[in-house]
């Protein structure tokens, strides 16, 4: 234990932590108290949408901030609550596993301050008036915003027994794109090396893009999962800053404590734990056996550069899905069998894709701006199509659950093949 603190601190409090979290039952979701008796406070957080008999909101449960849908009776003499108002409801919450759902037939509304639509909305709303429309709005608007109101159920079904749902999700991945590109753009595509040789200017450039990736959290809303991936970004170039090794166990480890001792609740959160699962999963197994591929010498051969990309490539899809595997079959109850193909397609998709959306939101129906439209439209639409292709396929999906006293085992059964794997000494050619 001395020499496990000694050699990864953070990562030995954050087990602390989780267990002070788990023996305190208290954390959990569905123990938060009610104002009054069964009386809830709901923050209007999206626009209705019309369901059979009722208008659905996504809602934000006070003063916990937890996501909860809450659906209200379509009643043509009252009038229904817009963006920002406070829906007191008398009404039981029902809790499937992270997310909450309430019916209310009864509420009153608390106007907001400010009538004026979140800024989420009106960046969408940018989107929509410099010509994207349909499927594709929905889909840049999830990927560039993280607003998914208008996203179509069929689409994102696609995208779920694709494999690809990751995408949907404004997170690690999309700021991630957001980190790389600025970091490009700084150091000149790595023509000059500021971060390596000269502590002003590595430091300088540090500080820029924790800026950047701040204003982005607020972009898009301080959704969760941007936060999380910006609080461990902002580490790894703390962490540059001190020459310190810039991602490892113990800075992942240390996003995580910060975010649980902020907001304990988080730890029963589906992208809370799908995030640092695949985080660790790559940093660990996608880490080891890059290092098993540089032992190969491919780079000193004329085929070394594009072998090495396709084998990233699969090597960060397979370790971000064995990391992920044991929660989406515990949620979801099935698996993506064609998960490699549909990263293949998806992500180089959402690379360029991202920052072409954010172009067209920052230039609006400018010239320049309809033409990016026209460029993250094509390249929305060839990415619905690819996700339905795969959908398409036979044996897209199998139907596969894994019970929760299951998933530490597999967990130990995963990190004793790992330490195997380590051992081993790959082949020299």
């Amino acid at each position: 234990m001395k020499a496990g603190f000694q050699k990864f601190p953070m990562l030995v409090l954050l087990l602390l932590i989780v267990a002070a979290i788990l023996l305190f039952n208290r954390f959990r979701p569905f123990a938060y108290q009610p104002q009054g008796e069964d009386t809830y406070a709901f923050v209007i957080a999206s626009s209705p949408r019309p369901t059979a008999k009722c208008e659905r909101f996504e809602t934000r449960l006070l003063p916990q901030g937890t996501a909860v849908y809450l659906y209200l009776l379509r009643d043509s003499t009252r009038t229904l609550p817009s963006y920002g108002d406070t829906v007191f409801a008398k009404t039981h919450i029902e809790w499937y596993h992270t997310m909450g759902r309430a019916f209310a037939f009864r509420y009153t509304i608390r106007p907001s301050q400010t009538h004026q639509p979140p800024l989420q909305v009106r960046l969408y709303n940018r989107l929509s008036s410099a010509g994207l429309h349909g499927d594709e709005l929905g889909l840049v608007g999830a990927l560039t915003l993280g607003y998914k109101e208008d996203l179509d159920p069929a689409v994102r079904h696609s995208f779920q027994a694709a494999g690809a749902a990751h995408v949907l999700a404004v997170s690690g991945l999309h700021t991630g794109i957001i980190y790389a590109l600025l970091l490009a753009l700084l150091t000149a595509f790595g023509r000059f090396r500021p971060l390596h040789e000269n502590r002003i200017h590595r430091c300088a450039i540090s500080l820029v893009l924790i800026a950047a990736l701040c204003a982005y959290a607020w972009l898009t809303g301080m959704t969760p999962s941007v936060v999380r991936a910006v609080v461990m970004l902002s580490l790894v170039e703390i962490g540059r800053m001190l020459y310190r090794n810039s991602l490892s166990v113990n800075t992942i480890a240390a996003a995580a404590v910060l975010i649980l001792i902020a907001r304990p609740t988080d730890l029963w959160s589906l992208s809370f734990q799908l995030s640092f699962a695949a985080t660790f999963a790559i940093v660990l197994v996608a880490g080891q056996a890059e290092r098993w591929l540089h032992r190969l010498e491919w780079e000193y051969s004329w085929f070394g550069r594009p072998l090495s990309w396709i084998a990233g490539t699969l090597i960060i899809s397979l370790a971000a899905q064995i990391g992920t595997l044991p929660i989406t079959m515990y949620y979801f109850g099935q698996v993506s069998t064609c998960f490699l193909l549909a990263n293949f397609i998806v992500l180089p998709l959402a690379f360029f894709l991202v920052p072409c959306g954010l172009v067209s939101i920052a230039l609006g129906g400018s010239s320049l701006g309809i033409l990016f439209t026209h460029v993250t439209h094509a390249l929305a639409w060839l990415m619905n199509h690819s996700v339905a292709w795969l959908e398409s396929l036979p044996a897209a999906t199998v139907p596969c659950h894994l019970s929760a006293p299951m998933i530490p085992v597999y967990y130990l059964l995963v990190l004793s093949l790992f330490f195997l794997f380590r051992a081993a000494r790959p082949p020299r050619v």
